[in-house]
């Protein structure tokens, strides 16, 4: 018997779960291999002699290159460190733009790490002031006196550890909900077969007992379903109307056919049914018996579990209801507030 259209299949959520992991995955090997490239080389090449750092500049024409100094302060106040990202401008004949001799402006009430931290990116600062120089020595000291010790990083920091642990998050992710899916349509599957059966059956024990046999009775109701627009895409009148056809077209057996949907649902409630149609096909007046008591129950249990989801709603609305309460009672006194 064949699918409908849109069910979905273990095996095809398998299959969409692992094209969507490969495709994290490609694209996490994309960004690793563009952060590992970007990382190979920044273009600067740094020279240090007589405790003074030296940078010099890519040639004319090429990209700027961008490094990673660290400043270490030792003064009288103890030791600062700070590390500094800056991009280093290729080489020019001529200086493209002014170099900014204004004096920077401190604030007497800043402290002393704020002022070196100030000096400092000022310094970082200056290394593209005049792209005409081709090599820019950094300060061994601050104006101020403290001393300075540059270490310089020519390969930037690279992200490959971050992604590949975003990759394994989220290939975890996918994995993990690969059925979720597939569990949402057979819990949607199951409320369909909880909410129609109780009526299908008080359809077919009336039928019954207006002297129709069996399988005429469930030809009946399942023709009538077809009138109705609330069961035109039901999963469960849509399994019956399968069965309709297979007992017309191949000679089928219905209560083997009812018996085999109810296995494949996994609906408790539906197996009890196809085990009493299926022990009691013959056996006329128990029969209707049976399913009257068992359409009873089923009846009772849907209205127990109305009642639940009407309390799970209550339950729901209380937070909003609180919310609405306090905004209430804010704007009936926040007046009265106001004026004292």
């Amino acid at each position: 018997m064949g699918r409908k259209s849109g069910e979905i299949t273990a095996e095809a959520a398998m299959r969409k779960a692992t094209r969507q992991i490969l495709t994290v995955v490609a694209v996490g090997l994309v960004l690793i291999a563009a952060d590992i490239i970007a990382s190979i080389d920044s273009g600067i090449e740094v020279r240090s002699s007589e405790g003074r750092l030296t940078l010099i500049r890519p040639e004319a024409g090429e990209d700027s290159g961008y490094l990673t100094l660290t400043a270490k302060i030792e003064g009288e106040a103890g030791t600062y460190e700070e590390t500094l990202n800056v991009m280093v401008q290729p080489y020019e004949d001529k200086a493209e733009g002014e170099e900014n001799n204004e004096e920077q402006k401190t604030d007497d009430e800043t402290t002393t790490e704020e002022k070196m931290a100030a000096d400092l990116r000022s310094i970082a600062d200056g290394i593209n002031a005049d792209s005409s120089l081709k090599k820019v020595s950094l300060p061994s000291e601050l104006e101020t006196g403290e001393k300075i010790i540059w270490t310089a990083d020519g390969r930037p920091k690279t992200n490959t550890v971050a992604i590949v642990i975003l990759i394994m998050l989220l290939t975890g992710v996918l994995y993990k909900e690969r059925f979720s899916a597939l569990r949402k349509q057979e819990e949607a599957n199951r409320e369909s077969v909880l909410r129609q059966l109780p009526g299908f059956i008080n359809r077919i024990v009336l039928l019954l007992n207006a002297g129709m046999v069996l399988s005429s009775a469930f030809g009946r109701a399942v023709e009538e379903s077809t009138k109705s627009s609330d069961t035109k895409d039901d999963y469960f009148y849509d399994n019956l109307r399968k069965i309709y056809v297979s007992m017309n077209s191949a000679n089928g057996s219905m209560n083997k056919e009812f018996m085999l949907f109810a296995k494949r649902s996994g609906v408790k409630e539906l197996m009890r049914v196809s085990n009493i149609i299926n022990d009691n096909v013959s056996k006329g007046t128990a029969l209707t018996h049976k399913l009257k008591n068992e359409g009873d129950m089923l009846w009772l249990a849907r209205k127990k579990s109305c009642e639940e989801l009407g309390r799970l709603a209550e339950t729901k609305l209380t937070l909003p209801l609180v919310i609405f309460l306090v905004v209430l009672i804010v704007i009936t006194i926040a007046p009265a507030l106001l004026e004292l």
